[in-house]
């Protein structure tokens, strides 16, 4: 093995620095309790000897000086990696940076469940950041434990903090806007049997069907259904049930609309404008670009962040609370009036 690729011990430094290993520690660990003192020209070599080796402190022992970790475990990660430029990237970016500006760090993790009960990593974090859901047993743990953590788009335990979008308020938002162009035949897309359950698949659907049956109209046929294919979707809700309008759960739905109603030679939005919900990556540059209720996700990661500090640096002040944050509605050219019969 090379000598670069030797990691750097303690014993090493503190031999290039002519002090103690004990010394070495606490410099680096920042442990001057109990009356420890160094000079400051020591400490100067002991971090710059330190820096020039390329020395990292070892977690493990870091954390048995400071009984805090300063790290931040954020589950449900499954999720990001399984669905291509989803709102949870960007809400980890951001829940990310803010910690990062009040030094914390943050790991990502995804549990085998299979081998364990419960989605908490196998090392001490001070703090839980959850997307969307976790199981029960893993909710059970951190109440018990008293672990602070906040969950984002779903809900916890007693002493959970949450923050949520405003669905209700953005899909009557998306009706409201269809109605208006002059739809009374509207199909919902509905989420795929891949999406986990949270309160956004719950709060659209419901909210779809309440705001019709309010205005007198009847929901197109499907729209309880799993969403399986773009093409079997269209071909019930547009060719046989003649929707003229359609609200999709999500982009990546709205996404294998277009490129389905392009396979059945369907126009959008001259035949079936289209609407969705996550204003993310490619919504504003296919064609047509899509007509988005827009959910704040950066908005969403930073406030789960503050949230959670709130709970680690106040605990006798911390009271659990939840956020709803209302969403946008971005007109783009996926929408349009019916066509006159």
């Amino acid at each position: 093995m090379s000598k670069a690729n030797i990691v750097p011990t303690v014993k090493e430094i503190a031999s290039r620095c002519g002090v103690s290993e004990a010394t070495v520690s606490r410099v680096l660990n920042s442990n001057y309790k109990h009356g420890f003192s160094v000079r400051e020209k020591v400490r100067q070599r002991i971090t710059s000897v330190a820096d020039t080796l390329g020395y990292r402190p070892n977690l493990a022992a870091k954390n048995l000086v400071q009984k805090k970790t300063q790290m931040v475990a954020i589950l449900g990660c499954d999720i990001v990696l399984g669905w291509p430029g989803n709102i949870y990237q960007t809400i980890i970016n951001a829940s990310v940076q803010t910690l990062h500006v009040h030094g914390y760090d943050a790991c990502l993790t995804v549990p085998n469940l299979e081998q364990d009960d419960t989605e908490l990593p196998s090392w001490k974090v001070d703090g839980v950041i959850v997307l969307q859901e976790c199981s029960q047993e893993t909710i059970e743990v951190m109440e018990r434990i008293n672990l602070a953590y906040v969950v984002i788009n779903g809900v916890g335990g007693q002493s959970c903090s949450s923050v949520i979008p405003d669905d209700i308020d953005g899909t009557q938002r998306a009706i409201r806007h269809l109605m208006d162009l002059g739809h009374r035949r509207i199909a919902y897309a509905g989420p795929t049997h891949e999406h986990k359950r949270h309160r956004s698949i719950g709060d659209r659907h419901d909210t779809y069907l309440s705001e019709l049956s309010t205005r007198g109209l009847a929901p197109i046929p499907g729209q309880d259904r799993v969403f399986r294919s773009a093409p079997a979707f269209l071909a019930s809700a547009a060719v046989k049930h003649h929707a003229t309008a359609i609200l999709a759960y999500d982009h990546v739905e709205a996404l294998k609309i277009l490129h389905g109603a392009h396979m059945l030679d369907i126009q959008i939005p001259k035949q079936v404008s289209l609407v969705c919900f996550n204003d993310e990556y490619l919504c504003d540059i296919v064609t047509p670009p899509l007509t988005t209720v827009a959910v704040p996700s950066r908005q969403m990661g930073r406030l789960a962040a503050r949230m959670l500090l709130k709970q680690l640096e106040s605990p006798e002040d911390y009271l659990p609370e939840c956020i709803k944050l209302s969403q946008d509605l971005v007109i783009r050219y996926s929408t349009a009036p019916p066509l006159k019969k």
